[in-house]
């Protein structure tokens, strides 16, 4: 964060406020700080796994988050629904999946498949995440996420990793589910009938 911070901050500063017109450069620069938060959500929402050490450290890397792209922007708070999706994640990182799964954030300010896969880090390492059953890196998963900006491919992509760990505990003659894979089902099935 202090490298991005310091490199924004140094940005600005060289080459953006040389320039007179400052309504200009903040209109044009507001879409980069926006999509650097949007990419920093959505890598921290696959960060696996997660524990309490490494939420205490995500939360202090979403505050910064907030102070690095402050200088592409007159307000931050003008950011929009980039600025309110980093607001209400950061909150979730520390609550029970059932709160998040009931957050008033989700379908509006945070996509559903955001938070679907945020709670793939609080399952056992037999449920995999898409990317990791698809046998991607972040950057390939990331790359494929910007090619398929619909809501729909992303909720199948999960749909098809959820199935595949239904089939992996079959036919090991499994029992029972992770505690989480019921949130995850009860919040794919009301994404996919928001979008109907």
């Amino acid at each position: 964060m202090k490298e991005l911070q310091g490199f924004i901050a140094r940005v600005m500063s060289d080459y953006f406020k040389q320039f007179e017109c400052l309504d200009f450069v903040f209109d044009n620069t507001e879409a980069i700080a926006q999509r650097a938060i949007e990419l920093f959500i959505r890598h921290a929402s696959l960060i696996r796994p997660l524990g309490e050490g490494g939420k205490m450290r995500l939360a202090a890397d979403f505050a910064q988050m907030e102070l690095a792209v402050g200088p592409f922007c007159r307000r931050v708070s003008d950011l929009g629904k980039s600025y309110r999706m980093l607001r209400s994640f950061r909150p979730l990182l520390f609550q029970a999946s059932e709160h998040v799964a009931n957050s008033p954030a989700l379908g509006d300010v945070i996509p559903f498949s955001i938070i679907i896969q945020f709670l793939f880090t609080r399952a056992p390492a037999e449920l995999k995440s898409p990317f990791q059953r698809a046998e991607w890196s972040h950057a390939r998963f990331s790359q494929w996420l910007d090619d398929h900006p619909s809501e729909k491919d992303r909720l199948l992509l999960i749909r098809g990793a959820l199935e595949a760990y239904v089939q992996s505990v079959r036919s090991r003659e499994g029992k029972e589910f992770a505690p989480v894979y019921p949130i995850m089902v009860q919040l794919l099935q009301k994404a996919m009938s928001a979008l109907q």
